[in-house]
């Protein structure tokens, strides 16, 4: 398999060790499973940071609706919608809104805390219940307790109303998560983005393995047992948290490499098929050429666009390179940029319909590799980059193989992400299509002699001064303190003024 892929993606100038990674399906850490196109365990090919918007001849990149002006909400209103909603032994008073709980004989903790959890702005059940133990002195029956963080507003009755899309100049600067990371660190890493001074979170909403994370109601999640809903128990309620913080959510949605429905759909209805026999070949992805496959990722998207997501990504949105047509049925090289785009099509239609954006990963070979590579992809960005709203490219500089560009140690380059964005602009120029570029940025150390906060300040700046539109942090393992150390804690700042001024 490795030695079929090389042959091709070599040519971009990728590392062995980039291509000896994309064979792996678990991070080479003890974190969460995270392995994605483009990432130390999955890609072999990372050339450019990326841009998406709207192409002359189609209606992709149109701006999202204007929300409706909303009627303000007092604090009259939160406390009333909040007793409304009151358990009992409740009471909710006082400005600020306090809200008393007297204990119930029996009544445990955890029970409290899940009673009230939706009447707070905490996040998880285990979250409020820590802060209630700490809060109280006594949780005794007969005791009455204080409920930490009361609602200071009220949850919109549809959460695509509290929705918060793109900002004007289109800059989304966030990490990624994944839906095990989301299951026990969400709300940290929430408020560490906004604290930091970014503005959102790619979160998975289905994964490398094809586990979605939350309860789906999608026809081959179901079919296939492939939902973890303790992941995220609610999805529309993540969203949210991350909107009240001032945090975008782009909800990412790995396509074609599906390693648990080709394995446990019945029948195998999805997976590609053997050349010599027609039958299923059983090797982690599912064919793209497939309706009811293609359905599958349209089924997310749009439970994704129910929940409030701000923006859908397709990753994997492309074909198996390693896959040689004697072995796979698979459509001609020249053939799959076109069925790339048709697809991406549909989905475009159920986004712009929904008023959001769609933004798609690409293989930095897109922009920086030889068109034959490009072709068995199905990634050609003047074919299919004007169908999407942005185009986010992986370059990250480990990638490449030593002398690319001239340089003994690419990994040592940040300034490889602006090469590809230019590269990528180029290809995307004659198109007409003004779709921005949002570039996915190495927040690993594979390969970086000195990986530290100055690293990733300085991809940012090769993003964003070659023609990008933000930027998105790409970590294994969700690791991302060089970021909070590069980025300057609001805070932090604000208790140092205070300090200063003492």
């Amino acid at each position: 398999m490795l030695r079929a892929m090389s042959l091709g993606l070599l040519r971009a100038g990728l590392t062995s060790a980039a291509l000896a990674l994309l064979c792996s399906c678990t991070p080479k850490t003890s974190a969460p499973q995270s392995a994605r196109d483009g990432s130390p365990e999955s890609t072999s090919a990372s050339a450019s940071g990326g841009a998406a918007g709207e192409s002359a001849s189609s209606d992709a990149g149109a701006p999202a609706p204007k929300a409706a002006v909303k009627k303000e909400v007092t604090a009259a209103d939160v406390a009333a919608y909040v007793r409304s909603k009151l358990p009992k032994g409740g009471e909710a008073d006082g400005a600020p809104l306090k809200i008393t709980h007297k204990v119930q004989p029996g009544e445990s903790t955890a029970a409290i805390a899940a009673a009230y959890l939706e009447l707070t702005e905490v996040y998880r059940v285990e979250e409020l219940a820590t802060a209630i133990g700490k809060s109280n002195k006594s949780i005794a029956p007969g005791a009455t307790i204080t409920i930490p963080r009361p609602l200071t507003r009220i949850p919109a009755a549809d959460p695509k109303e509290d929705r918060l899309g793109w900002p004007e100049d289109k800059i989304l600067r966030g990490v990624f998560v994944t839906g095990s990371y989301a299951s026990i660190r969400w709300a940290d890493t929430v408020e560490k983005v906004a604290d930091h001074g970014l503005n959102a979170i790619v979160l998975d909403a289905k994964d490398y393995d094809g586990y979605v994370n939350y309860p789906s109601k999608a026809k081959i999640a179901v079919e296939s047992g492939a939902i973890r809903a303790k992941n995220i128990p609610d999805l529309a309620r993540a969203i949210r948290y991350a909107h009240w913080h001032g945090v975008r959510v782009i909800l990412r949605i790995p396509c074609f490499h599906d390693p648990w429905v080709d394995k446990h759909l019945p029948g195998s209805r999805l997976s590609i098929r053997f050349t010599p026999t027609g039958k299923p070949i059983h090797v982690n992805w599912i064919d793209p050429t497939n309706a009811e496959a293609q359905d599958y990722a349209i089924e997310l998207a749009k439970e994704g666009i129910e929940a409030g997501a701000d923006e859908i990504q397709l990753d994997y949105v492309r074909f198996p390179v390693h896959l040689p047509m004697r072995v796979a049925v698979l459509p001609q090289p020249e053939e799959r940029s076109g069925i790339i785009r048709d697809f991406v099509k549909r989905v475009r239609a159920v986004t712009k319909e929904a008023g959001i954006h769609l933004s798609l990963d690409f293989f930095g070979v897109a922009a920086t590799g030889d068109q034959s590579d490009i072709d068995r992809l199905g990634q050609d960005i003047a074919t299919v980059a004007p169908e999407a709203d942005a185009i986010s490219l992986m370059t990250y500089p480990s990638h490449y193989n030593k002398g690319y560009m001239g340089f003994k140690n690419p990994a040592d380059h940040p300034e490889i992400i602006g090469i590809g964005n230019k590269m990528a602009l180029e290809k995307l120029k004659p198109t007409g299509a003004t779709t921005i570029f949002r570039t996915w940025l190495q927040a690993f150390p594979l390969g970086v002699t000195n990986y530290n906060a100055q690293y990733l300040l300085a991809q940012a700046k090769s993003a964003e001064t070659s023609g990008g539109h933000g930027w998105l942090m790409w970590s294994p393992a969700c690791e991302y303190s060089p970021v909070w150390n590069g980025w300057p804690s609001k805070k932090k700042a604000q208790a140092n003024a205070q300090a200063s001024a003492r």
